[in-house]
């Protein structure tokens, strides 16, 4: 008889567990699709399986004049949602891009530093950053909105930018930190000996 530890490196839990992630991941994308060509009713129903449960229809995507008989024709209604729609993707994208690069480098002093700021070492400071998730959001809200009011970044993208970036910044330290982690020093060493600098061993 197989033990546990020999069926949860076998193969098949592998696989299956992977399949399983894998259909967590993509369901959520499958659901908004498909919702998106269902009516009101079919969606309080629950219906997944196009034309079995359903049967898909253009409503939707006319109401925003992106169904093939109205995205030829002018649409105010399409031109609003487009432009909301590029705030997203530049809020999204710009708050991610600048969360990384702050937070690799952040997670890079972290793990290659050592640090004394009065008790604070290393460790307390890895510890600080995913500690601020517990800070429910809803309590930054009014002192950002007096903030951003008073530095004129209201109903701005940049603005979003900045919140979302301080919103992500402590997952994206933590995450980094343990990926340097993983990463043998002696391969930067190895780097400066070839004469590579500090930023130079880094971006390679």
């Amino acid at each position: 008889m197989r033990s546990p530890a020999a069926f949860i490196t076998s193969p098949v839990f592998i696989y299956g567990a992977l399949v399983f992630w894998a259909f967590v991941c993509l369901f959520p994308i499958y659901w908004t699709i498909t919702t998106s060509f269902k009516s009101a009713v079919d969606v309080t129903q629950g219906h997944l399986i196009p034309f079995v449960d359903f049967t898909p229809d253009w409503k939707g995507w006319r109401s925003l004049g992106l169904s093939p008989d109205s995205i030829f024709q002018t649409s105010t209604v399409r031109d609003e949602f487009f432009k909301r729609f590029m705030n997203s993707v530049i809020t999204s994208v710009g708050a991610s891009a600048l969360a990384i690069i702050i937070g690799s480098l952040a997670a890079y002093g972290l793990v290659r530093y050592r640090y004394k700021f009065a008790w604070f070492r290393n460790e307390d400071i890895s510890f600080f950053f995913p500690s601020q998730l517990i800070l429910p959001p809803v309590v930054l809200a009014l002192p950002f909105l007096v903030l951003y009011r008073e530095v004129a970044l209201l109903d701005t993208r940049i603005g979003l930018v900045l919140l979302y970036t301080l919103m992500v910044l402590p997952i994206v330290i933590w995450i980094m930190r343990d990926q340097f982690n993983s990463i043998p020093v002696e391969l930067e060493e190895a780097a400066l000996v070839d004469g590579l600098s500090i930023w130079g061993a880094f971006f390679r």
